[in-house]
């Protein structure tokens, strides 16, 4: 069902100004989207989870399984991504659904938006002795079966954000460099990461999210992100909603490597001329319309 853009509080909406940064630098900082009794619901309804998570595989709504990267076993002072957890979670799908999120990822891609798959991430502290950092790396070295090179990333923290808690870093203007397929989200080896990159001779210039709690910072998928260890007494929460645009489709591709690629979603939507189908409802609902957005912004003006 798709939601009138009467419930858009079109001031939440991104200026022209604010769109033409983001195609330059490659990311965005909102305003507030979300309020403080949304994410505590959030923090909440994710601790709920995690305490359910005592074994690696999932299932899923339409009967498939999922392997976790993180579960019990694991151990709770380590790194954890857990995907598809809106599928799971009401109160995170409640975050995926808010129409101000959708409307401004598809101002953003320049298209509707669909969600390609999400993430719950949650950086416990560390000592610096043994420091747990995200590395650098772009989100579409993952997604090497999708056509869209404007699939963009909604990080949502569910607290206030700076560099003593890891907050998410971008390297400005990346998305644009000649090569930046960077794998390398489990290394903590920023400073060696670094010195991989091909710049095609642009500097090195990278922010550091500093949001308040209720923001969201969007990145485009080529963009090369990454984040410090958590230094504060208090674990850093937040979820990663990938979203895709409207003309995304499967296509086969090689990894560098050779290989033929693949991503978790081939195997669990549902398949159309035999092809893995992106706009599988189930996996991957729509949650942004363009002409919504922009006839809500063009009225507001």
């Amino acid at each position: 069902m798709t939601t009138p853009t009467a419930k858009l509080d079109t001031d939440l909406l991104p200026t022209e100004e604010e769109v033409e940064q983001y195609r330059r630098c490659g990311w965005y900082i909102s305003r507030s989207l979300f309020s403080d009794g949304e994410l505590d619901a959030a923090i909440e309804a994710s601790e709920r989870y995690y305490a359910t998570l005592d074994k690696q595989q999932i299932d899923l709504p339409n009967g498939g399984t999922y392997q976790l990267a993180w579960w019990q076993d694991v151990g709770l002072d380590q790194l954890r991504k857990n995907d598809y957890s809106t599928l799971l979670v009401p109160e995170l799908d409640a975050l995926l659904k808010k129409p101000i999120l959708g409307a401004i990822g598809a101002l953003l891609a320049e298209d509707d938006v669909r969600l390609w798959h999400d993430q719950l991430l949650y950086k416990p502290p560390s000592s610096p002795e043994a420091p747990q950092a995200v590395g650098w790396h772009t989100d579409f070295g993952y997604w090497r079966t999708c056509s869209s090179p404007q699939m963009l990333t909604a990080w949502i923290p569910f607290t206030d954000m700076d560099e003593s808690i890891g907050t998410i870093s971008f390297v400005d203007g990346s998305h644009e460099w000649p090569q930046n397929n960077h794998l390398n989200f489990f290394s903590s080896d920023l400073e060696g990461l670094e010195k991989q990159f091909n710049t095609g001779g642009a500097p090195v210039s990278k922010t550091p999210a500093v949001m308040k709690r209720g923001q969201v910072s969007f990145h485009n998928c080529r963009t090369i992100h990454g984040s410090a260890a958590n230094y504060t007494d208090q674990p850093r929460r937040s979820i990663a909603l990938h979203l895709q645009p409207g003309a995304n489709r499967h296509v086969e591709r090689r990894n560098d490597n050779g290989d033929l690629a693949q991503h978790s979603n081939d195997h669990l939507v549902r398949k159309v001329d035999d092809q893995p189908d992106y706009a599988d409802p189930t996996f991957c609902p729509r949650v942004g319309i363009l002409d919504d957005a922009r006839r809500a912004r063009e009225e507001a003006a």
